[in-house]
């Protein structure tokens, strides 16, 4: 009968070791955070669709992004619609990745044009916006991740936080920024099909007017003052930037893969001799993992 005892009582004490290892593991918002990424990086096929908002106040409707797309194996489709309220219309753009090669059509044109070498702000435009773009942004520069109170116990979802290293981030915007000031100066002298695409910046997105491209490319001309072209220097305005970020993931704990997220995003910084706060947030909700409708080729167009 002791013996029978000492089993059942090993037995509990395993039962209790695995069932603490295993809370553990779901516990731990890193091995959540690489579990999901790698769910996610290898799905071949799966819809998504979001918007940008700025949350600064008087600018609620300012700027923002509506997007959607799709993947199907290595290709990509995305749809961007901007508002530009002062001029009360909506500019979209598609995008679509076939491995290296890029394609753009502007409004309602019906046949995809390649985005040269130079083509920059598209290029970044499709990285703004792309779900695996974000998975990568997050790896390189997250400072921390942490997991977020469970809002339902009952369903299958989970969420982890994690935050942005805002030197990095700042790193990585200046040259963001750089990179767009030098392209965009070629492209204009070039005068190629999408020459009029201003640059977006998503982390600032009152610099997405394109005034400060215009100061900080070299030659930009005669008629802007040497002060002025100084005070939009890209390094001088990163400098003083104050920008924090930061993802919130939700995901499903069975699947661990991923059905939506927000990036949060404060920053301040210096434009036209003004302090500007913003307050932005950008919304991906993911859907149809395997069942994505499949994705037009540049030789045939479509949506």
């Amino acid at each position: 009968m002791r013996k029978y005892w000492t089993m059942c009582l090993l037995t509990i004490a395993c039962t209790a070791l695995t069932g603490c290892n295993q809370m553990g593991v779901k516990q731990d918002p890193h091995s959540a955070f690489e579990q999901v990424r790698d769910q996610f990086a290898a799905q071949n096929s799966y819809a998504f669709y979001g918007r940008t908002k700025l949350l600064t106040a008087n600018s609620a409707n300012a700027n923002m992004v509506n997007f959607s797309g799709r993947k199907d194996g290595e290709a990509v489709y995305m749809n961007v619609k901007f508002s530009v309220p002062e001029q009360q219309r909506v500019e979209t753009l598609s995008l679509l990745s076939e491995g290296s090669e890029l394609y753009a059509k502007q409004g309602q044109e019906e046949k995809w044009k390649p985005v040269p070498g130079e083509g920059v702000a598209l290029r970044q435009e499709m990285n703004n916006w792309s779900p695996p773009f974000c998975f990568q942004q997050m790896d390189e520069l997250k400072k921390s991740v942490r997991q977020l109170p469970d809002e339902n116990p009952q369903d299958d979802l989970e969420a982890i936080g994690v935050t942005l290293d805002s030197l990095k981030l700042k790193e990585w915007l200046a040259a963001q920024m750089k990179e767009q000031a030098g392209a965009g100066s070629r492209i204009q002298s070039a005068a190629g099909p999408f020459a009029s695409h201003k640059p977006r910046v998503k982390l600032a997105m009152q610099l997405s007017d394109g005034n400060w491209t215009r100061a900080a490319a070299p030659g930009a001309g005669v008629s802007i003052q040497a002060k002025q072209a100084q005070a939009q220097d890209v390094k001088a305005m990163v400098d003083q930037m104050d920008v924090e970020a930061e993802y919130t993931i939700y995901y499903n704990k069975k699947t661990m893969l991923p059905t939506n997220m927000t990036m949060s995003i404060r920053s301040a910084y210096d434009l036209n001799d003004q302090r500007v706060k913003e307050h932005s947030q950008v919304e991906t909700y993911l859907q149809n993992y395997g069942r994505a409708k499949p994705v037009p080729t540049a030789a045939e167009g479509g949506k």
